[in-house]
C-alpha cells in the first residue's frame, strides 16, 4: 500500500478533525440544507479589532465567520450573495478557500 500524500491527509482531516461534531463543529442550516459547520467568533473578533461593527445610525452589523467543507457546501459563494444561516439572512462579506475548506464571513445589518 502506497504512502498518502499531504493533500490526501489534509482532505481526510477535514471531516475527522476540523469538522468533527464531537470536537469543534455543529450542524447548522445553510440555505435550507443541514451542514457541518464551525462558527468561529474569536477569529472574527481578532480580524475586526479596529472596527467594532457599530453604525452611527443606531444599527449594527451581525457577523459570523463560518468554516464549512467545500465538498459539502459547493462552489465558493460570491461576495454579496445572500445566505440563509439558521433562519437568518446574511450576505457574504468575504470568502476564502484553503485545502478544501471555505472560510465565509457573513454579515447583516440589524437594529
Amino acid at each position: 500500500m502506497g504512502a498518502h500524500g499531504f493533500k490526501d491527509l489534509v482532505a481526510a482531516d477535514i471531516s475527522t478533525v476540523f469538522l468533527n461534531g464531537q470536537e469543534f463543529a455543529d450542524t447548522h442550516t445553510i440555505d435550507g440544507k443541514p451542514m457541518t459547520v464551525v462558527v468561529d467568533e474569536n477569529e472574527l473578533l481578532e480580524r475586526d479589532k479596529s472596527k467594532m461593527g457599530i453604525q452611527v445610525d443606531g444599527t449594527y452589523k451581525a457577523r459570523r465567520l463560518i468554516y464549512v467543507a467545500k465538498e459539502e457546501y459547493g462552489p465558493r459563494p460570491a461576495h454579496g450573495k445572500q445566505i440563509n444561516f439558521d433562519g437568518r439572512l446574511f450576505r457574504v462579506a468575504d470568502c476564502t478557500e484553503e485545502a478544501g475548506m471555505l472560510a465565509i464571513t457573513l454579515e447583516a445589518v440589524r437594529s
